[in-house]
């Protein structure tokens, strides 16, 4: 089944609308309430990161499931910001640069943002673990399956891939230590079995996937 999309904007419009979906699609496919909950957390972790993010930002919301996956939360964005634009805003800023995102949820609303503005500045986006800076951007990145409904996207970035890229890095153990107990305390990173963004152009699609309960 398939909500009804809900246009949400990080001025907080659409907000509740979206959560009321949440619990009209946990209603529908007779969840239990620990699933049911788990659900109304991971649109919660995603509406708090959409008003995080900077500039004017509206999306559309929605959530779905197939027989590969219990619950798919999507959103579809376009928009207006433009390079110049993100300057701008990080000049006004106090300390005159970009705030490095915090958190998982933080890190995926710098993708979002960065990769709206240029594709190569979300290669570029870095966290810095235990004195090492872990290239966060690049290690999440995988490759599109041409046969996917994303093919046409510049890039893709996977938690699932992040995850995997983590356990394989070459950075000190207590670099890999701070990262790995950062996706411990996410919400979202442990719900969710995969996080993925795309990105082309002015166009941005985040799914995050719980495939079974």
């Amino acid at each position: 089944m398939q909500t009804d999309k809900i246009k949400i904007k990080n001025s907080g419009e659409g907000m509740n609308m979206a959560l009321q979906e949440a619990e009209k699609f946990a209603m529908y496919t007779d969840m239990d309430k620990k699933s049911a909950l788990r659900v109304r957390l991971l649109v919660e972790e995603t509406l708090g990161m959409v008003e995080a993010i900077t500039g004017d930002f509206s999306a559309d919301f929605w959530i779905e499931n197939d027989k590969k996956c219990a619950v798919r939360i999507r959103l579809e964005a376009l928009s207006e910001m433009d390079y110049k634009k993100k300057q701008e805003l990080i000049q006004a800023s106090s300390d005159k640069k970009n705030a490095a995102g915090k958190g998982l949820m933080g890190k995926i609303r710098q993708i979002i943002e960065n990769g709206l503005y240029s594709i190569d500045e979300v290669g570029s986006l870095q966290a810095e673990y235990g004195g090492e800076a872990l290239m966060y951007g690049n290690m999440g990145m995988c490759e599109i399956d041409p046969g996917s409904a994303i093919y046409s996207m510049n890039y893709m970035w996977s938690l699932e891939n992040y995850r995997n890229s983590i356990e394989n890095t070459s950075n000190t153990d207590e670099a890999v230590k701070e990262a790995w107990d950062e996706l411990e305390k996410s919400i979202v990173a442990n719900i969710a079995d995969d996080v993925r963004v795309g990105v082309k152009g002015n166009k941005i699609e985040l799914t995050i996937e719980k495939r079974s309960f």
